[in-house]
């Protein structure tokens, strides 16, 4: 036995890995459906296949006008065996685009005007046009390996409008000499010429058979439109023809290209006769592949994305773009126009009631039928009546969304996307669809840079508003009420990059002129640095150190593989888009250049640090006011305070200490003898923790016990050794029985406490959202 052959088991996961729609076993389960699917999408995509293809030659002449409909009607063929066999998606119907036909058709007329091939064979001139088809499909190819298909759905939108209203203009243009029968010469000589040349016969049945497709839909819901059109024109023109021959109604397409196509073999002796390559060819060549294959490739996504919604199926995107370029690099070298998956294609075979490969075999199939068995047929289609088929295409390629926009009226006009719709247009009238849409993508970047180019600063406040966060803190609260104002805290919305940096360092300027020594930068809301960003910041401390400060960054999280005894796996997976300003950081200098100290979790920790460094100061005093009864024992006489302290139990806690934690239940209420603990609350899918308040000698927590049952909502932890006194909620319970006085009392300070804290929170926000 050979070493080389497959066992059977790994020869069918071969062809399945190679060809998933084919090998389905669904594939001729329901063959009538495939069938009547298949018939849909033939009736309806044929006559806009032919469409195409008389719009990709239109450069070279009405006498290529049938080697076009022909290159599309086998690209088709070729491209849907292809694009089926090899695809995730069993219902992916290929076939050429109006966009990438105009941009073939732009590069034809390039090409044909280009120094070297003027009046040079129009089969060279094709020929080097195959090589952008077969390089655009190479281009989808890297796009799959790459697994960067997603980046060409990153095209802005306004683009794409821009570009489809200019290819429905260029359409409409190129359709004026087949329907009024003037010579292209004679239209650009001027209106009285072009009225002295002007054969209305063709017009008017140009303009009737457009008529006509555009009302037949209202009228006969299961038949194409295009192909009523298309039929009836075609009758109408021959039966004048026989009755007045002399009426002059214009052309037919004529006779089909004899023997089929050009034989890839004979590619190679056609370029052998190119004088040779030069830096225009290449201008041509190379952006006009870029632009085909951009365009294939974003055909070929959004009609993935809508048979996944169709069918309920999920495909590869980048599968399907691998499938997609094999097609276009074979119909390259077959002398065939190139092709993409299309949304309207396939809904109209699915709505016919395909779910399997078998269906756009079908369709493959019936195409291939028509061209070899039925190319008279074609042949005999009027020239008018395919200029009045062009012509609705044209007009069903105008974007309703821009549409939509201009029926709103010039006061509702988001004025820099239209913008770019607008030299999008002007540019693909005036130079080509690839100079279009390089345009139209640095024009959308350059608005893009302008809009987020707008203040970052979505808030910005001095420390005084967080006293709500420290009460209980005598000491911390006096610090901040009177030095406060030396600390400002810059909450940011968008990134930190080089259009947004000029705003910021302007809000910094007028925070300084007003005295502030110390800056926090709250992050929470900015996800993304730039190296600008990132030396303005290290420009920004330096000038606060200068001056006795600091500045601080928040929500800045370390990377877990430097920070010690921090969990890994899963969880830091989860926390990765919380440490990405830190990578960016630290790459980019600025963590060295800082310290990590200057990078904190959050805002009450970076203001911690602010409030640390001016107590440090020389002769920095904060003198807080004659302690008095704790709030919670006002009002208690001598001998309640007694019977208090019996029911309680002193407890003294190091620092570090958890004295509950959240979600722990609710059996006890403590009261700060000395030291310091802080109430925080765990942030949901991190392992941050946010201090919600200091509290000092004379606090009370954990009150919520005698009044909830529900379990803790925050945790508090010992931030200095503190001594805390405890009573249990049974004793509590007990002493409104023994001692209702007392017990009446203490719930009314309790709630003097929480109506206190809930007015300063009141305060804090409303401070916040000025």
């Amino acid at each position: 036995m050979s070493a080389f052959q497959l066992k059977p088991h790994r020869a069918r996961g071969l062809l399945r890995w190679l060809f998933p729609t084919l090998t389905d076993r669904f594939l001729v389960r329901h063959p009538q459906r495939e069938i009547a699917g298949a018939l849909s999408c033939l009736i309806a995509s044929v006559p806009q296949t032919m469409a195409y293809g008389a719009i990709a030659t239109a450069a070279l002449g009405p006498q290529w006008t049938g080697f076009g409909i022909v290159a599309a009607l086998l690209s088709s063929v070729v491209h849907g065996f292809l694009a089926v066999g090899l695809g995730s998606n069993p219902s992916t119907v290929s076939g050429p685009r109006a966009a990438t036909a105009l941009v073939y058709g732009t590069m034809l007329a390039q090409l044909a005007a280009l120094p070297g091939l003027s009046g040079a064979d129009p089969l060279l001139v094709l020929a080097l046009a195959q090589l952008a088809v077969t390089g655009s499909g190479l281009i989808q190819v890297l796009f799959a390996l790459l697994r960067v298909g997603r980046l060409v759905s990153f095209i802005p939108y306004p683009v794409v409008a821009g570009f489809f209203n200019g290819s429905a203009l260029l359409i409409l243009f190129s359709q004026i000499a087949p329907l009024t029968g003037v010579p292209a010469a004679v239209l650009a000589a001027g209106p009285l010429a072009v009225w002295q040349a002007l054969h209305p016969g063709p017009l008017l049945l140009g303009l009737a058979a457009a008529g006509l497709m555009m009302v037949a839909g209202r009228w006969l819901r299961r038949v194409p439109p295009s192909l009523v059109g298309l039929v009836a024109g075609a009758g109408v023109y021959h039966l004048l023809t026989v009755l007045m021959p002399g009426l002059g109604l214009g052309g037919t397409i004529g006779p089909l290209p004899d023997g089929g196509l050009p034989q890839t073999a004979a590619l190679s002796a056609v370029l052998a006769a190119l004088p040779g390559w030069s830096g225009g060819l290449l201008a041509v060549l190379i952006p006009a592949a870029l632009s085909m294959a951009a365009l294939n490739s974003l055909d070929a996504l959004l009609a993935s994305a809508a048979l996944d919604a169709l069918t309920g199926r999920r495909s590869s995107g980048d599968r399907e773009l691998l499938a997609q370029g094999i097609g276009n690099m074979a119909v390259g070298l077959l002398w065939m126009l190139p092709s993409s998956g299309s949304v309207a294609r396939a809904g109209a075979l699915v709505g016919g009631g395909s779910r399997s490969a078998l269906g756009p075999l079908l369709v493959a199939g019936g195409t291939l039928m028509l061209v070899t068995v039925a190319g008279g047929l074609v042949a005999g289609l009027p020239r008018a009546v395919m200029a009045g088929l062009l012509v609705v295409v044209a007009l069903g390629l105008f974007d309703r969304w821009t549409l939509g926009l201009l029926r709103q009226g010039p006061g509702r006009w988001p004025r820099g996307d239209l913008a770019a719709v607008l030299v999008v247009v002007v540019a693909t009238l005036t130079f080509s669809l690839v100079v279009a849409v390089a345009t139209g993508v640095l024009l959308t970047l350059l608005l893009f840079v302008v809009r987020m180019a707008h203040s970052p600063v979505r808030r910005c406040y001095r420390a005084t508003v967080l006293t709500a966060r420290i009460s209980g803190n005598p000491q911390r609260a006096a610090l901040i009420e009177q030095h406060g104002h030396r600390i400002a805290v810059i909450e940011l919305e968008g990134a930190l990059f080089f259009g947004s940096v000029a705003a910021l360092e302007a809000c910094l300027d007028s925070l300084m002129a007003e005295g502030v020594q110390y800056v926090v930068i709250d992050l929470r809301r900015a996800k993304d640095a730039d190296a600008t960003g990132a030396r303005a910041v290290e420009r920004w401390s330096a000038r606060l150190r200068r001056r006795g400060g600091a500045l601080f960054l928040a929500y800045v999280e370390r990377e877990r593989r430097i920070t010690p005894g921090l969990p890994v796996g899963p969880e830091r997976r989860r926390e990765e888009a919380d440490r990405r300003l830190w990578r960016i950081f630290d790459r980019l200098g600025t963590v060295a250049a800082l310290g990590e100290d200057c990078f904190q979790p959050d805002v009450d920790r970076a203001v911690a640090c602010c409030e640390a460094a001016l107590t440090a100061q020389p002769g920095m005093v904060a003198t807080a006011g004659r302690r008095g009864v704790p709030a919670v024992l006002r009002g208690l006489d001598l001998h309640q305070l007694k019977t208090l302290r019996a029911v309680m139990t002193r407890h003294v806690l190091p620092s570090g200490h958890a004295v509950f934690r959240q979600g722990d239940p609710p059996d006890s209420v403590y009261f700060v003898a000395a030291g310091q603990v802080d109430v925080v609350i765990d942030l949901a899918g991190t392992d941050r923790k946010l201090r919600v308040q200091s509290l000092t000698r004379g606090s009370i927590f954990g009150e919520m016990a005698v009044l909830d049952p529900h379990p803790r909502s925050a945790s508090v932890e010992v931030a200095a050794p503190a001594v805390v006194y405890r009573l249990a909620a049974a004793d509590f319970r007990a002493l409104k029985q023994t001692s209702p006085d007392l017990a009446f009392r203490l719930l009314e300070n309790i709630a003097l406490i929480f109506a206190g804290r809930l007015r300063a929170t009141n305060l804090l926000l409303a401070e916040l959202e000025r």
